[in-house]
């Protein structure tokens, strides 16, 4: 369903943009604020079911639906109404920051409410991996280099101890960090400690597949590796830790 954005009151779209809480006031207001980034269509599909709509994703701080402007794909963030936090402008600069060093979805525009970045065409980690070939390695390792360079800027993520559901793997084997509404600057980034972790020393899905194609690895060898590199983040101990994986 594609609903234009106009000042008429839609049901459907109000539930989205005023979700849990429709009010027409904040529905008029959110319309205006759309109207200013450009926004020409709301496209109500996607994995997830609100009601009798569906989305493409759901947090506790907003919603995703696809959006058009000037007739292209783009993926937009719905701030919720009973979120505390009081905007969304905080999330698209570190989610822009990020994008500066090739890291996350595109972000083309924002404002208090919404966030309109680059739609991502892929599967949530925990699904891809259920299906992927030979490739997992590869897309493995791309994370952990894009972590790392979320550590060399400072930038800490904040969700990527369950990565899960905050990484999209694209068809090519691309994977995509997005959700950066838990990133900081003002903590010590820990992003490759904190998904490696997950990714090699957890019991997980994930962990067991990376186990089958790496074969055994020793634990405390790996810890040790993570110590290095979390006492002197750098290039050569990131380079010693892929070592010690190997990856």
């Amino acid at each position: 369903m594609r609903i234009k954005v106009k000042d008429e009151f839609s049901p459907e779209l109000a539930l989205v943009l005023c979700y849990p809480y429709v009010s027409k006031e904040e529905y008029r207001r959110r319309i205006m604020e759309l109207i200013d980034l450009g926004v020409e269509e709301i496209e109500l599909s996607g994995p997830l079911r609100i009601g009798s709509i569906r989305v493409l994703g759901k947090g506790y701080r907003g919603l995703v639906v696809k959006a058009y402007r000037g007739g292209e794909l783009y993926a937009l963030k719905v701030r919720r109404v009973d979120s505390e936090r009081p905007s969304l402008e905080e999330e698209a600069i570190y989610n822009r920051m990020a994008n500066g060093i090739g890291v996350g979805p595109t972000v083309y525009d924002y404002s208090r409410n919404f966030i309109l970045r680059e739609y991502v065409d892929g599967l949530e980690l925990v699904r891809w991996i259920e299906t992927a070939g030979s490739e997992v390695l590869d897309v493995i390792r791309k994370m952990l280099y894009q972590a790392f360079k979320l550590d060399m800027l400072g930038l800490d993520h904040g969700e990527l101890a369950r990565p899960l559901r905050n990484v999209l793997v694209k068809k090519g084997g691309e994977p995509v960090i997005i959700d950066f509404e838990s990133a900081s600057l003002k903590r010590r980034a820990r992003n490759l400690t904190r998904l490696s972790q997950y990714l090699l020393l957890r019991d997980n899905i994930i962990s067991k597949r990376v186990r089958e194609e790496i074969g055994a690895l020793d634990k405390n060898q790996i810890l040790k590796a993570l110590r290095d590199y979390k006492r002197n983040p750098s290039l050569r101990t990131f380079r010693a830790f892929l070592k010690t994986i190997r990856l």
